[in-house]
């Protein structure tokens, strides 16, 4: 039985792990050790540049974020997977809290009708564009087609005659399947189909987890994940778009 400190660690650690991917895809350089993830480089819109790993070695962490604003002359986040730090003293306001979900997947989870993988350069296209029209405007764009060469994410979605009508990305880690990226554009419920899509995305039998907040939270709690502690994104002066 995995305790919920535990559970805490290997959402935030599949998180930095979509991070990690993403900045990779996009050319970005990044570093990661036991306690933190942090990038030096100028994040993609909705992503952080720091996400912490570990519910203690607050020390370190501070030390690392505190070179981050001695790196970074403009905006930039940070994700603090526990809600643990005090980022205030180093020019940084809360943005929003939310709760880390976790649902075990101790049997076969059944397929999603209509739902697929996402494979080639303009079919990406048509998901961000969907994906965008979700609710996630950006000025350009996050999701590059060189993240399709990456075998631990899969990006997925519902297709319709045009584009798609709901999607989601899942990512691999060791032991867990991240959810990320909900949405739809048709004003159906988003999260139960999304959650069986990423399910299915890998084989073996890994935990799914992800993050939401407010009503997303609400639903996803709903379609049986488990809330299974907290984290806090901070904001260092005026970003275009929140982070994931």
């Amino acid at each position: 039985m995995v305790d919920a400190g535990e559970k805490a660690r290997l959402c935030a650690g599949n998180n930095a792990d979509l991070c990690r991917a993403v900045f990779k895809a996009n050319g970005l350089r990044d570093q990661r050790n036991e306690f933190f993830w942090s990038s030096e480089e100028q994040a993609p819109s909705f992503y952080p540049n720091a996400v912490t790993l570990h519910a203690g070695a607050m020390a370190a962490q501070l030390a690392e974020i505190s070179r981050l604003t001695s790196v970074f002359a403009g905006s930039f986040a940070v994700k603090d997977g526990f809600c643990r730090l005090d980022l205030q003293p180093l020019g940084f306001r809360p943005l929003f809290e939310a709760g880390w979900i976790w649902m075990d997947l101790a049997h076969p989870t059944a397929a999603t009708p209509g739902w697929e993988r996402v494979e080639d350069a303009s079919s990406l296209e048509m998901w961000e564009l969907a994906w965008a029209d979700g609710g996630n405007q950006s000025n350009s764009r996050v999701v590059p087609t060189a993240i399709l060469n990456d075998d631990t994410i899969a990006i997925l979605g519902r297709r319709t005659a045009d584009g798609f009508s709901a999607g989601c990305i899942a990512n691999r880690s060791e032991q867990v399947i991240g959810l990320s990226n909900v949405f739809v554009t048709d004003g159906s419920p988003p999260y139960r189909d999304a959650a069986r899509a990423a399910a299915n995305a890998f084989a073996g039998g890994r935990a799914l987890v992800g993050y939401e907040r407010d009503g997303a939270l609400d639903e996803a709690l709903n379609c049986g994940f488990q809330a299974t502690g907290m984290l806090r994104i901070w904001l260092r002066d005026l970003m275009e778009s929140e982070p994931r």
